[in-house]
């Protein structure tokens, strides 16, 4: 027992003190403690969540993607391994307009380093009531530098891929391009689409070879100056793979920047364009005789007198007065000749072939960008007539050069291809003549060259053979004397035909160099000519010196 000063007294085991004054006290302690758990838990929340934001990649603004392996392609090389098309990073401009200070100051210092953009559209999207506007696509690295460093509130950038074209308008027509999210939109991009977004790093090689390629466009490039033409076009095939070396339409385009020169750039004519060739049909109709053996090479024909199917006369440019065989009738070009080789053939027959060569149908290429043959609804004896020289029938120039192709290859067809061919991988042929109809074709295309219409294509110590075609623009109710579609198609070497060489002007125009003369030995055979001395060495072909080459028909032939 305890005893106070005031008489007051309690027991010492007594707890009524604790319980009176200390219970506040415990209370007090609880709520810290759960206090302090609680925001040690919340703490924890938020230290997970920024982690996971972190490792996530949603530190970005809205709507924004950083790029990444999904969506990274695949390049374009040439048969040699050079870059036709590649991917790289690069930096798009976006602004958060409500976090924009001052809209005339960002305009202005935005406008003073990217003087191209619109100014107009610039402060369209600056001053936008969106949350976040692209301003700018494709920044390199040190265009984005200069941005940033103006230091403005709002101005932010995105990392992206872009498809880059190092070799810009050279392959424009066989690489394509594709659109800023990098689909293929044209020529390989499109065509082999799937295959170089499916994430797999290994690069394609395509057949072209830009060293032929080159050469090429430059001889053609020269050829429209000084021809005043609308359009050339060249391709360059290997008739035993069927492999397109090159292949060059001019005008052209600059694929990374489509849609910005003229218009007329983007439209491949050597797949797209079908036209009348003309001529270069004759040497078909020169094997069909023979493998039909409806005709002998020393048969000789009245070209001399005149020749008329139904109401149509068939007329010559340069007549003979003496009866002529079929060498001479390739080699002068006649179409009455051509006409009379072509009736005994007959239409079924000539259809039949026509057929097998693949000019019934569009060159089966892998590119999307090519166009079915224009034919005749109803095939009577004149047609048959007409088309054996080239008009009536509407082709495009690689169909051609893969028909003439097959010719020369042993009378084997084979599909042409924009991609490099390997040892490995099967073949695809179909025999359309035979070896001895495609050796004789062969002597009487090198006649052309030596003797004929084509000696402007001739390459010494090469064996350039060949066939020219000049072909008159189809108008309403008939043809246009004045605007011609020239072409000449060559192979080489003699001894072992490989490589073929097609080459279209369209409207060509004549000059004091040409004698006031517009047709296909005036322009694109010499164009051809010189595309096979400038590319033979880079394939490999050794100039011969040897002796004169006796042919079948008994005609001296120089290499």
């Amino acid at each position: 027992m305890i005893k106070l000063n005031n008489g007051a007294s309690f027991e010492k085991n007594s707890t009524m003190f604790l319980e009176d004054d200390f219970k506040p006290i415990a209370e007090a302690r609880v709520r810290i403690k759960f206090g302090v758990a609680l925001f040690v838990f919340v703490l924890l929340l938020v230290i997970i969540r920024l982690g996971f934001v972190s490792l996530s990649g949603k530190t970005q603004a809205p709507n924004f993607h950083s790029s990444s392996v999904e969506n990274f392609r695949a390049d374009i090389h040439d048969r040699n391994s050079q870059v036709l098309a590649t991917t790289l990073k690069t930096y798009s401009l976006y602004v958060e307009p409500k976090k924009i200070w001052n809209s005339s100051e960002t305009i202005q210092k935005i406008s003073s380093v990217r003087p191209l953009l619109d100014v107009n559209v610039l402060s369209k999207r600056i001053n936008s009531p969106k949350s976040f506007v692209r301003i700018e696509r494709g920044l390199n690295p040190k265009e984005r530098q200069a941005i940033f460093s103006l230091g403005l509130p709002g101005v932010t950038f995105r990392e992206e891929l872009k498809r880059v074209y190092p070799r810009r308008n050279l392959a424009s027509h066989i690489v394509g391009h594709t659109d800023p999210d990098l689909i293929g939109t044209a020529g390989s991009e499109r065509a082999f689409n799937k295959e170089l977004s499916s994430g797999e790093f290994e690069a394609i090689n395509l057949s072209v070879d830009l060293r032929v390629q080159y050469a090429v466009y430059d001889e053609l490039r020269n050829g429209m100056l000084k021809h005043r033409s609308l359009s050339n076009t060249g391709i360059v095939l290997n008739i035993k793979t069927g492999e397109i070396l090159s292949m060059v339409s001019l005008p052209n385009y600059d694929p990374n920047n489509p849609g910005v020169s003229d218009p007329r750039g983007e439209f491949n004519n050597a797949t797209m364009s079908t036209y009348d060739l003309g001529s270069v049909f004759k040497p078909l109709t020169m094997a069909m005789a023979l493998e039909d053996k409806v005709s002998s090479l020393t048969e000789t024909y009245p070209v001399h007198k005149p020749f008329r199917v139904r109401n149509k006369f068939i007329r010559d440019d340069h007549p003979s007065e003496i009866p002529l065989a079929m060498p001479e009738i390739l080699a002068e070009s006649s179409n009455r000749g051509t006409a009379m080789l072509a009736l005994r053939v007959g239409g079924d027959q000539q259809k039949k072939y026509l057929q097998e060569l693949g000019l019934f149908d569009r060159a089966p290429i892998e590119l999307f960008e090519s166009s079915n043959p224009q034919l005749q609804s109803k095939w009577i004896d004149l047609t048959t007539v007409t088309v054996s020289y080239g008009h009536g029938i509407s082709v495009t120039p690689l169909a051609l050069a893969s028909a003439i192709g097959a010719t020369l290859n042993d009378g084997l067809y084979i599909s042409p291809t924009i991609l490099k061919y390997s040892p490995n991988s099967k073949l695809e042929t179909r025999r359309v003549f035979s070896s001895e109809t495609s050796k004789s074709v062969k002597d009487m295309m090198r006649y052309v060259v030596t003797h004929g219409t084509g000696k402007n294509a001739n390459v010494p110590g090469y064996g350039v053979l060949g066939k020219t075609g000049t072909a008159e623009k189809p108008t309403k109710g008939g043809y246009d004397q004045d605007r011609l579609v020239t072409s000449f198609v060559g192979a080489f070497p003699y001894d072992d035909p490989t490589y073929l060489v097609m080459v279209t002007y369209d409207e060509p125009q004549s000059g004091p160099e040409t004698y006031g003369f517009k047709g296909a030995g005036w322009n694109a055979a010499p164009t051809t000519g010189a595309i096979i001395e400038r590319i033979a060495p880079m394939l490999g072909v050794p100039r011969e010196v040897s002796a004169l080459v006796k042919s079948p028909f008994g005609l001296e032939l120089s290499p």
